[in-house]
Parts: structure tokens; C-alpha cells; sequence
């Protein structure tokens, strides 16, 4: 008799099988269904560029006359695509507050937990604002909003 570890891992190993067989099918049927002018174009992978540092600090300077226009004072990314746009760093979010402030005027700083201060600067010195960058660091025990308030 079959018991419940078998019978779940066995219905798990099915419909994975299953599952590839269909990804593994080629859509031979959706290529040729395509219009000529689709079929025509041809790849312009070699022409894309890296976004350069110059063109994060543009990036930068766009969004304080942004918040001057809007009468803010700064804006704060912490991980996700707008740290990325403005900063080229990745980092994705945690339970550990890691971020970057970027005030309408003044440097920007970042605030980052203690033991990941070594892999922040990794990723700052590949940024925009690679020069004596100001990051403030924060230990278990303390509140990251903090820093980011006193900033």
C-alpha cells in the first residue's frame, strides 16, 4: 500500500514531468504564424550600451530640479529599481534596512547595516556617487529610521 510520502512525491514527480514536456515542445506552429515584416527584423543587441555614470549623475541632477520644482526636500530609495536607476546598486529588499538619500541639496548618504558595509561599498564605488561616499551604518540593536531622519 501506498502511504502519503509516496503518494505526494510521486504526484510531484508526475506533473513535473509533465510540466517540462510542454516547455521542451518547440512553437513551430507560432513562428511560422508570424507576419513577414516580424520575421524580418533582425536583433540590435550589439548596439546597446551600458548606462554609463555620467548618465546616473544626469539622472540625479534631473531629480533635484524635480524636487525643487515640487518643493520636496529628498527623496529615499531603498532596494528595487529606483536605487538601481539612480545609483547602479542591487540590492533588494530585507528585514535589514539598507537605502539611499538623495537630498534636493547637500551629498547624498546611504544607510546601511553594519555587516554589509564592505558589500555597500562594492556597489558604490560602481555608482555615480563613487567619490568619498558618506554611508551611515547601523547595528542590530539600533533603529536604521534614525539615520536617515538625523541625515
Amino acid at each position: 500500500m501506498i502511504n502519503r510520502r509516496q503518494f505526494i512525491r510521486n504526484t510531484a514527480l508526475a506533473g513535473a514531468a509533465l510540466g517540462s514536456a510542454k516547455l521542451l515542445a518547440k512553437p513551430a506552429a507560432a513562428e511560422k504564424s508570424l507576419p513577414a515584416p516580424i520575421t524580418a527584423l533582425k536583433s540590435m543587441k550589439d548596439q546597446a550600451r551600458p548606462i554609463s555614470k555620467e548618465e546616473r549623475r544626469q539622472r540625479i541632477e534631473r531629480a533635484r530640479e524635480l524636487m525643487a520644482t515640487n518643493k520636496l526636500d529628498a527623496m529615499l530609495m531603498c532596494g528595487g529599481t529606483s536605487l538601481v536607476y539612480f545609483s547602479n546598486i542591487e540590492w533588494w529588499l530585507s528585514e535589514r534596512f539598507f537605502g539611499m538619500v538623495l537630498p534636493a541639496k547637500g551629498n547624498p548618504f546611504y544607510v546601511c547595516p553594519a555587516f554589509e558595509r564592505d558589500r555597500a561599498m562594492e556597489q558604490i564605488a560602481e555608482g555615480p556617487l563613487d567619490k568619498d561616499p558618506d554611508v551611515r551604518t547601523w547595528q542590530e540593536d539600533e533603529n536604521p529610521y534614525e539615520l536617515v531622519v538625523q541625515g
